[in-house]
């Protein structure tokens, strides 16, 4: 189990037929993954869902009532199955309307290519905030506590490093205990050390190539000093020949 602490946690929506038809090669779900866990964010789901707005609302509102942050990433663009703003509008209720800081943006961008297709990426939930505008070509729209980012990878990658500031919170601490032998050997131990330290979580990972252990054990939580009295307990039930190194 996590920490006892206060932790910060997210949930992340992708949205798109194209994801779970194969269409495209889904990146952004691997990236903000990996990007909330250096932030000390804990992510706690991930939905992959088609373009129907009851399904993402029902997500959206059910995760923003669970987490801290939520992040969506697709349909958000100016053609017919991005549905991404009707969706949400939907989620808390609210409607959508044209945001004159953004339609303004979009209309000095696109110049005379301005349609009524590219005034839709305009048309957002009541009580949008824009993060970023005049800093980012497009800003970030969020809404209460949904950021929602774009489908292409490299869009959505600048847009969450910008938001990295505000998104930080306290580090994880982690510890990896590396050993020469099977999970079927350490499963009892491991499960007599995790249930005497249950602010701590610990994973056991085995590989079954040529690595140089068979198992790695990890031990987790905001709490360093925490993390250290669990490796200690560890290290005093596993036998040292066991024990292949620790990082």
């Amino acid at each position: 189990m996590l920490s006892s602490d206060p932790v910060s946690t997210a949930g992340i929506v992708v949205i798109g037929n194209e994801v779970l038809s194969g269409k495209v090669e889904e990146e952004n779900a691997r990236y903000l993954t990996q990007g909330l866990r250096s932030l000390g964010v804990a992510l706690m789901r991930v939905v992959f869902i088609r373009d129907e707005i009851d399904i993402i609302a029902k997500d959206v509102r059910e995760m923003s009532e669970a987490y801290t942050h939520v992040f969506t990433s697709g349909g958000v663009g100016s053609t017919h199955d991005d549905l991404t703003f009707d969706a949400i509008a939907a989620a808390f209720g609210v409607g959508l309307e044209i945001h004159p800081e953004l339609d303004r943006a979009l209309q000095a961008h696109y110049g005379e290519r301005y349609d009524q297709a590219t005034r839709r990426m305009a048309l957002l939930p009541e009580g949008t905030e824009l993060l970023g505008m005049g800093e980012l070509r497009y800003p970030v729209i969020k809404v209460r506590n949904v950021f929602v980012l774009p489908g292409v990878p490299s869009f959505l990658k600048l847009k969450f490093d910008y938001l990295r500031p505000r998104l930080r919170s306290t580090p994880f601490a982690l510890k990896q205990v590396f050993v020469s032998v099977g999970e079927d050997r350490i499963a009892l131990l491991l499960k007599d050390v995790a249930e005497a330290h249950p602010e701590l979580e610990f994973g056991s990972y085995p590989r079954f190539d040529d690595a140089d252990h068979r198992v790695k054990i990890t031990i987790e939580s905001k709490d360093p000093s925490r993390v250290e009295a669990g490796l200690a307990a560890l290290l005093g039930q596993l036998p040292t020949d066991w024990v292949v190194r620790v990082e």
